[in-house]
């Protein structure tokens, strides 16, 4: 098994810092409107090739993904109408897009 890493420990320089705080400021107003939301917390992205399948959940260890699986989750989500309003975790895992986000439907 990967050693899972917050990547906290890092220390990232102030424009990263910045963004996260940033980033986290929006996540909340958003997650508090009246709006369908869906927010997608995507782990490291790498520019190898997609393989159809990710782990994706309110909760998932932080690792590498290839923008090509954000990508294709990312449009599978948008055509999925039962999805929201949540946070959703991705990373590289075994379960075949599809199936992940019907995983993750709200009814």
């Amino acid at each position: 098994m990967t050693e899972a890493k917050s990547w906290r420990e890092r220390d990232l320089g102030d424009e990263v810092e910045y963004y996260f705080a940033v980033k986290k400021g929006a996540d909340v107003v958003l997650s508090r409107s009246d709006l369908n939301w869906l927010i997608l917390r995507p782990s490291l992205l790498l520019d190898d090739p997609g393989t159809g399948t990710v782990s994706l959940g309110p909760a998932e260890l932080h690792g590498e993904i290839a923008r090509e699986d954000v990508a294709a989750t990312l449009a599978a989500l948008l055509h999925e109408p039962r999805i929201g309003p949540q946070i959703l975790e991705l990373n590289t895992g075994s379960t075949p897009i599809e199936g992940a986000v019907r995983a993750n439907i709200r009814s």
